[in-house]
């Protein structure tokens, strides 16, 4: 075996270690918010107003749980897309990686503070809880952008790796989300109106929805979209 096979085989054995770390980070997370979710001391011989109480706790918990769950599988999913393209690393995408892997971390704890404090006159669990999303979801592009900078030393078919990923619409995270983040913590310290940081947020959503949609347009085919108004553009078709 000459040292180029020696390297070759040296790399990819470094790039799993790297890939495996991750995905270890993202199901230990998972563990641990379904470990906040334990059953409550003294249920068994609670009355009925305590037990309601415990309950009403426990579901909060679930529930948390539930969108947390979903939110970092989201992430996971892509990072999963991102480095499926990988054939090389560098230091530098280990440290993208390892800062978008801390605020993945974070969210046991974001969780647990969203459904401990959660309530309609307080909302500062739910700015932080979002912070923390748009934090990971900010790294994650600067991960994403990294790649598309050396997608030609980094990654197989380095050619097309933009397109797939929607680059132009993904970059403009690198402005909305950290005004997202000032946004939140404007709410937190002003206590703004909830009526007010639920229209910003919409809005958000909103406008990055119609610049995404405005650089990669859905397919006009007869297959794509609800399956209902498929079958209303087949008979308009007719």
């Amino acid at each position: 075996m000459n040292v180029e096979e020696t390297e070759e085989i040296k790399r990819e054995f470094q790039l799993e270690r790297m890939i495996l770390f991750s995905d270890a980070v993202f199901a230990i997370i998972i563990t641990i918010m379904v470990l906040e979710m334990r059953v409550p001391e003294g249920i068994k011989h609670a009355d009925s107003e305590h037990l309601h109480e415990m309950i009403i706790d426990l579901a909060r918990k679930f529930g948390g749980y539930i969108i947390s769950y979903f939110i970092v599988g989201a992430f996971w999913i892509k990072h999963l897309r991102l480095f499926s393209y990988l054939k090389d690393y560098t230091f530098k995408l280990i440290v993208y990686n390892l800062a978008f892997l801390f605020f993945i971390s974070l969210f046991p704890f974001a969780a647990a503070l969203l459904t401990e404090t959660f309530s309609p006159r307080n909302l500062n669990g739910l700015y932080f809880y979002f912070s923390i999303v748009m934090l990971a979801l900010f790294t994650q592009t600067s991960l994403t952008g990294y790649l598309v900078s050396n997608a030609k030393q980094l990654c197989i078919n380095h050619a097309n790796f933009a397109i797939a990923l929607e680059w132009k619409a993904q970059r403009l995270n690198y402005f909305a989300l950290p005004a997202m983040v000032v946004f939140m913590l404007v709410a937190f310290l002003t206590d703004l109106p909830q009526q007010t940081v639920t229209y910003v947020f919409i809005a958000w959503i909103c406008l990055l929805g119609f610049i995404r949609k405005k650089f990669y347009p859905a397919p006009q085919d007869l297959n794509s979209g609800p399956f209902i108004a498929g079958l209303f553009k087949r008979k308009r078709k007719k």
